[in-house]
């Protein structure tokens, strides 16, 4: 069994630093935040196209994270604008062990309708992290409306985990979108979003966590944190005996279609 806990932070626009405090004001008050902490897209600044506001792996918020998960002794999910060379930006997101070793993602698909496409570039790698025994596909908001790109063929993950900045504008869509995924894919589903505003777009507590079979198995409630606002916090257990009991009696995943991705 594992248990996962994900933060709907109402994040603070462009302030790295306020936002930092905030999650940790969160998880000192949870008596057990489990084995992984998930916090939205752009946590430390919000969905901005101030690529000034990037940083490399030596930058603060990647520091920040290591340190999180070294202190807590827990994993932790996030991401931010990354660039490893001062041309090129992306929106990384990293999986950050309790060991302070790290994976990460570049988002596949960006967002054009916010003109995210014309300053970040767009990745082109998938990336599964083994993290005590349980495999995670990790997916950045838009990228749920994709399903081909994370299509789990072969029981390649255990876990779609996407983390988003999705306004409240479109919020009938996140619900099957989420569940679809956890159907199709025979996997959990777990999408984190934020809350609050920022100056184009207002957001939520939307975040939801599903099974393999399509069932909400969160738990909800919420925290109030350093600025005094409430945010949402889920939490769930990954039962991996009976995710692979249901895929042992129930074997669609056999028949699932095979393709290359080319684009």
């Amino acid at each position: 069994m594992m248990k996962i806990t994900v933060c709907s932070l109402d994040i603070a626009w462009e302030d790295k630093h306020q936002n930092f405090e905030k999650v940790e004001s969160i998880i000192d008050q949870l008596e057990d935040p489990g084995d992984l902490f998930i916090l939205p897209e752009m946590f430390s600044t919000g969905f901005t196209m101030n690529t000034d506001l990037a940083e490399d792996a030596a930058g603060e918020t990647l520091k920040w994270m290591v340190r999180f998960a070294k202190k807590h002794n827990i994993a932790v999910i996030g991401s931010f604008p990354y660039t490893q060379n001062g041309r090129e930006i992306f929106n990384r997101a990293y999986f950050v062990k309790p060991d302070g070793s790290w994976e990460n993602y570049d988002k596949r698909h960006l967002f054009r309708m916010g003109d995210e496409n014309n300053h970040y570039t767009r990745g082109d790698e998938k990336c599964i992290v083994n993290y005590k025994g349980v495999k995670f596909a990790l997916n950045v908001c838009y990228d749920i409306r994709f399903p081909v790109w994370s299509r789990n063929i072969g029981n390649k993950y255990d876990v779609l985990i996407n983390i988003a900045n999705f306004p409240q504008s479109r919020i009938e869509a996140i619900e099957p979108l989420v569940r679809a995924r956890a159907i199709e894919n025979m996997s959990y589903s777990i999408f984190v979003n934020r809350s609050g505003n920022d100056p184009v777009c207002s957001y939520c507590p939307s975040s939801q966590i599903y099974n393999f079979k399509g069932g909400s198995i969160s738990n909800e409630i919420f925290v109030t944190d350093c600025k005094g606002v409430q945010t949402q916090v889920l939490s769930c257990t990954i039962d991996m005996d009976a995710l692979s009991d249901f895929r042992y009696k129930f074997p669609a995943w056999m028949d699932a279609d095979t393709f290359n991705v080319i684009r």
